[in-house]
């Protein structure tokens, strides 16, 4: 329970410090980029074993962690781009309803056992998340009208979250063979995001320098900092829970947090729709929880 705290606390928290670099004026590809080295220093710094770099590519995890550590720094980048051109509300609940994805693999491919009542609850959470998150639309709100960016963006941000997501939870299952291996194989995953954002952030750029400020590390860092406690208590939490508990619990409790955090530091107004989705998810997770 410890790790899937955590892992819920950092999710959430991730959700609000990417809030935080619009209003601090934070380069997002910069600090997303700084984020992963700093997760990557701090899973190999406090990993509880060491391995060298041979052992690291040898390991049976190694291709499927480089493929992931670069498509979660795709998938920022994504969902940035969604948040931008479809609208945030819908970039979210595209993000949260992917939790079906790694739920149905479980399932499907690891062989978790389905009962009726798990399924009621998963589908009421899954229900629950566009409720929480329902926003009326702000006259202001910009949003692209093509139907690539409406559609395809947000369709985009669901593959990808889903995908990453089952992807770890595949490499934790199957192909970690101790729980001593999860640091390095997040550093290494970390490591991944990293090349690959300094990739993106060349060809966004073309050539073109921009020197990072201060501001940017700083944010970067406590980015990478959170983000390395989120990992930590995802891979952990996946070496004691099923699949299909773990990611329902995780993705729900991190929307209720942040949508909590949201009312309480951000002055942001929910309606009655969105208490009713809260107030359900909150019953759903207590009830999943003790399955």
């Amino acid at each position: 329970m410890f790790y899937l705290i955590a892992a819920i606390l950092g999710s959430s928290s991730l959700t609000i410090i990417l809030k935080l670099f619009q209003l601090k004026g934070v380069d997002r590809t910069v600090g997303i980029t700084v984020n992963y080295l700093v997760g990557a220093v701090m899973a190999f710094l406090f990993a509880p074993k060491t391995a060298s770099a041979s052992e690291i590519i040898q390991a049976p995890w190694f291709p499927l962690g480089m493929l992931t550590g670069a498509m979660f720094m795709l998938s920022f980048m994504v969902y940035a781009l969604s948040a931008q051109r479809s609208g945030v509300a819908i970039t979210t609940i595209s993000g949260r309803a992917a939790m079906a994805i790694p739920v149905i693999f479980a399932f499907t491919v690891l062989g978790e056992t389905p009962t009726t009542f798990k399924i009621i609850l998963l589908i009421l959470l899954i229900l629950s998340m566009p409720v929480i998150l329902y926003k009326r639309k702000e006259s202001n709100e910009k949003r692209d009208p093509s139907f690539t960016w409406a559609i395809g963006l947000p369709v985009a941000v669901f593959l990808f979250n889903g995908t990453n997501d089952t992807l770890v939870q595949y490499i934790q299952k199957v192909q970690i063979p101790v729980r001593d291996d999860n640091p390095i194989f997040m550093g290494t995953m970390f490591l991944a995001g990293a090349a690959m954002g300094i990739i993106y952030y060349l060809v966004e750029r073309r050539g073109k320098w921009y020197r990072p400020t201060g501001r940017d590390l700083l944010w970067g860092t406590i980015l990478g900092a959170t983000n390395w406690v989120c990992m930590i208590g995802v891979l952990y939490a996946l070496t004691r829970m099923d699949g299909s508990i773990f990611y329902a619990l995780y993705y729900s409790g991190a929307i209720v947090c942040a949508t909590i955090v949201g009312v309480w530091a951000f002055k942001e107004r929910l309606t009655t729709l969105n208490y009713v989705g809260i107030v359900v998810a909150v019953a759903a997770i207590v009830l999943l929880s003790m399955q």
